[in-house]
Protein backbone atom coordinates (compact mmCIF):
# COMPACT_ATOMS: atom_id res chain seq x y z
CA UNK A 1 0.00 0.00 0.00
CA UNK A 2 1.13 3.51 -0.76
CA UNK A 3 1.35 6.52 1.53
CA UNK A 4 -1.67 8.01 -0.23
CA UNK A 5 -3.68 4.86 0.52
CA UNK A 6 -2.82 5.14 4.20
CA UNK A 7 -4.04 8.74 4.15
CA UNK A 8 -7.35 7.53 2.68
CA UNK A 9 -7.61 4.86 5.38
CA UNK A 10 -7.00 7.52 8.02
CA UNK A 11 -10.03 9.39 6.65
CA UNK A 12 -12.13 6.27 7.18
CA UNK A 13 -10.85 5.77 10.73
CA UNK A 14 -11.56 9.42 11.61
CA UNK A 15 -15.29 8.79 11.11
CA UNK A 16 -15.57 7.06 14.48
CA UNK A 17 -14.19 9.90 16.62
CA UNK A 18 -16.14 12.47 14.58
CA UNK A 19 -19.38 10.65 15.32
CA UNK A 20 -18.42 10.09 18.95
CA UNK A 21 -17.49 13.69 19.70
CA UNK A 22 -20.49 15.12 17.84
CA UNK A 23 -22.78 12.85 19.85
CA UNK A 24 -21.67 14.43 23.13
CA UNK A 25 -23.36 17.74 22.14
CA UNK A 26 -20.97 19.89 24.11
CA UNK A 27 -19.24 23.03 22.82
CA UNK A 28 -15.73 21.69 23.22
CA UNK A 29 -16.59 18.32 21.71
CA UNK A 30 -18.51 19.88 18.81
CA UNK A 31 -15.37 21.87 17.99
CA UNK A 32 -13.24 18.72 18.26
CA UNK A 33 -15.65 16.90 15.91
CA UNK A 34 -15.46 19.83 13.49
CA UNK A 35 -11.65 19.93 13.56
CA UNK A 36 -11.44 16.17 12.99
CA UNK A 37 -13.94 16.42 10.14
CA UNK A 38 -11.96 19.26 8.56
CA UNK A 39 -8.77 17.19 8.82
CA UNK A 40 -10.55 14.24 7.23
CA UNK A 41 -11.89 16.51 4.49
CA UNK A 42 -8.47 17.99 3.78
CA UNK A 43 -6.98 14.51 3.59
CA UNK A 44 -9.19 13.99 0.52
CA UNK A 45 -7.08 16.57 -1.30
CA UNK A 46 -3.84 15.50 0.33
CA UNK A 47 -3.98 11.80 -0.61
CA UNK A 48 -4.41 12.64 -4.28
CA UNK A 49 -1.64 15.20 -4.12
CA UNK A 50 0.75 12.70 -2.51
CA UNK A 51 -0.17 9.99 -5.02
CA UNK A 52 0.49 12.29 -7.98
CA UNK A 53 3.70 13.80 -6.57
CA UNK A 54 5.18 10.42 -5.68
CA UNK A 55 3.95 8.87 -8.93
CA UNK A 56 2.13 6.20 -6.90
CA UNK A 57 -1.39 6.45 -8.29
CA UNK A 58 -2.90 2.96 -8.08
CA UNK A 59 -6.28 1.42 -8.77
CA UNK A 60 -6.54 0.36 -5.11
CA UNK A 61 -5.63 3.87 -3.98
CA UNK A 62 -8.27 5.40 -6.23
CA UNK A 63 -10.84 2.95 -4.92
CA UNK A 64 -9.88 3.64 -1.28
CA UNK A 65 -10.10 7.39 -1.90
CA UNK A 66 -13.57 7.03 -3.39
CA UNK A 67 -14.70 4.69 -0.61
CA UNK A 68 -13.31 7.01 2.08
CA UNK A 69 -15.19 9.97 0.60
CA UNK A 70 -18.48 8.09 0.42
CA UNK A 71 -18.15 6.65 3.93
CA UNK A 72 -17.14 9.97 5.47
CA UNK A 73 -20.01 11.90 3.91
CA UNK A 74 -22.70 9.24 4.23
CA UNK A 75 -21.98 7.97 7.72
CA UNK A 76 -21.54 11.42 9.24
CA UNK A 77 -24.70 12.69 7.52
CA UNK A 78 -26.68 9.68 8.70
CA UNK A 79 -25.44 10.27 12.25
CA UNK A 80 -26.27 13.97 12.05
CA UNK A 81 -29.78 13.13 10.84
CA UNK A 82 -30.15 11.03 13.98
CA UNK A 83 -29.15 14.08 16.06
CA UNK A 84 -31.30 16.51 14.01
CA UNK A 85 -34.41 14.49 13.49
CA UNK A 86 -36.49 16.96 11.51
CA UNK A 87 -38.15 15.65 8.36
CA UNK A 88 -36.56 18.21 5.98
CA UNK A 89 -33.13 17.34 7.36
CA UNK A 90 -33.62 13.57 7.16
CA UNK A 91 -35.14 13.69 3.67
CA UNK A 92 -32.24 15.77 2.30
CA UNK A 93 -29.78 13.29 3.84
CA UNK A 94 -31.68 10.38 2.26
CA UNK A 95 -31.36 12.08 -1.15
CA UNK A 96 -27.62 12.65 -0.73
CA UNK A 97 -26.91 9.13 0.52
CA UNK A 98 -29.08 7.64 -2.24
CA UNK A 99 -27.14 9.57 -4.85
CA UNK A 100 -23.86 8.25 -3.48
CA UNK A 101 -25.10 4.65 -3.58
CA UNK A 102 -26.51 5.05 -7.10
CA UNK A 103 -23.28 6.59 -8.43
CA UNK A 104 -21.15 3.87 -6.84
CA UNK A 105 -23.37 1.14 -8.26
CA UNK A 106 -23.38 2.55 -11.78
CA UNK A 107 -19.62 3.13 -11.66
CA UNK A 108 -19.07 -0.49 -10.56
CA UNK A 109 -21.36 -1.75 -13.34
CA UNK A 110 -19.45 0.19 -15.97
CA UNK A 111 -16.06 -0.96 -14.72
CA UNK A 112 -17.16 -4.62 -14.59
CA UNK A 113 -18.93 -4.67 -17.94
CA UNK A 114 -16.96 -2.21 -20.03
CA UNK A 115 -13.55 -2.28 -18.35
CA UNK A 116 -13.47 1.46 -18.64
CA UNK A 117 -10.84 3.54 -16.95
CA UNK A 118 -12.53 6.63 -18.37
CA UNK A 119 -14.55 7.11 -15.19
CA UNK A 120 -12.68 10.15 -14.01
CA UNK A 121 -14.21 12.43 -11.43
CA UNK A 122 -15.57 15.57 -13.08
CA UNK A 123 -15.14 19.11 -11.83
CA UNK A 124 -18.83 19.06 -10.90
CA UNK A 125 -18.25 15.88 -8.87
CA UNK A 126 -15.29 17.44 -7.08
CA UNK A 127 -17.29 20.61 -6.41
CA UNK A 128 -20.15 18.50 -5.05
CA UNK A 129 -17.77 16.80 -2.63
CA UNK A 130 -16.38 20.13 -1.43
CA UNK A 131 -19.94 21.43 -0.97
CA UNK A 132 -20.91 18.29 0.97
CA UNK A 133 -17.92 18.65 3.27
CA UNK A 134 -18.56 22.35 3.80
CA UNK A 135 -22.22 21.63 4.57
CA UNK A 136 -21.35 18.92 7.07
CA UNK A 137 -18.85 21.28 8.73
CA UNK A 138 -21.56 23.93 9.14
CA UNK A 139 -23.98 21.34 10.53
CA UNK A 140 -21.38 20.05 13.00
CA UNK A 141 -20.85 23.52 14.46
CA UNK A 142 -24.44 24.79 14.12
CA UNK A 143 -25.46 23.73 17.68
CA UNK A 144 -23.07 26.41 18.91
CA UNK A 145 -24.81 29.13 16.86
CA UNK A 146 -28.42 27.89 16.59
CA UNK A 147 -30.06 31.18 15.63
CA UNK A 148 -27.56 31.88 12.88
CA UNK A 149 -26.56 28.48 11.56
CA UNK A 150 -29.53 26.16 12.04
CA UNK A 151 -31.71 27.71 9.29
CA UNK A 152 -28.63 28.23 7.12
CA UNK A 153 -27.55 24.62 7.57
CA UNK A 154 -30.92 23.30 6.34
CA UNK A 155 -30.79 25.57 3.26
CA UNK A 156 -27.20 24.52 2.65
CA UNK A 157 -28.10 20.84 3.08
CA UNK A 158 -30.90 21.12 0.51
CA UNK A 159 -28.61 23.01 -1.87
CA UNK A 160 -26.12 20.19 -1.47
CA UNK A 161 -28.84 17.61 -2.16
CA UNK A 162 -29.82 19.40 -5.39
CA UNK A 163 -26.19 19.76 -6.55
CA UNK A 164 -25.61 16.10 -5.69
CA UNK A 165 -28.53 14.96 -7.82
CA UNK A 166 -27.59 17.33 -10.64
CA UNK A 167 -24.11 15.79 -10.70
CA UNK A 168 -25.75 12.33 -10.79
CA UNK A 169 -27.73 13.34 -13.88
CA UNK A 170 -24.59 14.68 -15.58
CA UNK A 171 -22.61 11.53 -14.79
CA UNK A 172 -25.42 9.29 -16.11
CA UNK A 173 -25.57 11.34 -19.32
CA UNK A 174 -21.80 11.09 -19.83
CA UNK A 175 -21.67 7.40 -18.96
CA UNK A 176 -24.56 6.57 -21.27
CA UNK A 177 -22.56 8.13 -24.10
CA UNK A 178 -19.58 6.00 -23.08
CA UNK A 179 -21.68 2.82 -23.12
CA UNK A 180 -23.33 3.74 -26.43
CA UNK A 181 -19.90 4.23 -28.05
CA UNK A 182 -18.80 0.72 -27.01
Amino acid sequence: MTTASYISLTRIFLIIPIIYFSSLQNTMFNIVALVLFLLASLSDYFDGYVARKTNSVTYLGSLLDLLADKLLVCLVLIWLSFLNSSFPFIFAVILIVSREIIISSIRQFIVENYHSKLLKVSLLGKSKTVLQMFTISVILISPEFPVLLSPFSIILLWTTAFVSFYSLVKYVQNWSRLIDSN
